[in-house]
């Protein structure tokens, strides 16, 4: 773990929006200002097109295709989805975009996953769903988780826990400021508004943000079971006890199973 007076972001770079400074990014900075069209339209175009590109990669390609179809035949996968470039041996490792040799396959999960129904026994979404729109996107995603889910199958869902920023925010405790990671305020967000702003929306990447009794409604929606808040490397299934430590001071841990 970084020292304390680093970002919470900088610690876990999947909330960090200065993590990963490629060429690609430093091109971005140069062109989206030169655009005639506002810099959030610029970031949701390239969003959007960074999936089709994959879903016409998929289509084209003859090793996702064997792949998928060796996968359709399986049962009781253990499915992680948004592994980002941390794929868990064992496991079928997916994220939007191909990052890494240990992922499994690159798909859009709001159109849906390549499985079979009822073929995965367990399904862990660590810092993703944030990602996504509460109304348009959510509801359709965790439809997708049900139906690959066997029954009895279990889905964790870890996010950024915004009640404890703004209770932190609203006591402005340097005790309540600690437990999340900080001794004090990082250069770049130095004030806790912006630090506040910055869970809520990271850059334009964050698209909701929880609370328990929001994401017990979503899944229950969606017609999940047992719907119970956990802690860190508690699970109702072991094999979903594997948190990420770094995201342990800040984050939400919750679980539901399909009936």
């Amino acid at each position: 773990m970084a020292r304390k007076e680093e970002s919470v972001f900088q610690r876990a770079d999947a909330l960090n929006p200065s993590a990963h400074v490629t060429l690609k990014h430093r091109i971005g900075r140069w062109l989206i200002p030169k655009l005639p069209i506002s810099g959030s339209l610029a970031h949701e175009l390239r969003f959007e097109f960074s999936f089709w590109a994959t879903a016409l990669q998929n289509r084209l390609s003859p090793s996702y295709q064997r792949t998928v179809r060796k996968l359709r035949k399986a049962r009781g996968l253990s499915l992680n989805v948004g592994s980002g470039g941390r794929g868990l041996p064992g496991w079928v490792n997916t994220d939007a975009v191909w990052h890494a040799a240990d992922q499994t396959f690159a798909c859009d999960v709001r159109k849906g996953l390549p499985l079979s129904d009822g073929s995965v026994a367990r399904i862990m979404a660590e810092h993703v769903i944030e990602h996504l729109d509460f109304q348009e996107e959510l509801p359709a995603t965790l439809g997708h988780f049900l139906r690959v889910l066997q029954p009895g199958g279990w889905v964790r869902i870890v996010v950024p826990d915004v009640r404890r920023f703004v209770e932190a925010y609203l006591s402005n405790s340097p005790g309540a400021w600690a437990a999340l990671g900080f001794e004090k305020l990082p250069a770049d967000l130095p004030t806790p508004m912006l630090l506040l702003n910055h869970v809520f929306r990271q850059g334009r990447e964050h698209r909701f943000a929880f609370d328990f009794e929001t994401l017990a409604f979503a899944l229950k929606s969606a017609g999940f079971v047992e719907i119970r808040q956990c802690s860190f490397g508690q699970s109702s299934d072991p094999q979903l006890a594997i948190d990420r430590k770094e995201h342990a001071p800040y984050s939400l841990y919750v679980e539901a199973r399909k009936p």
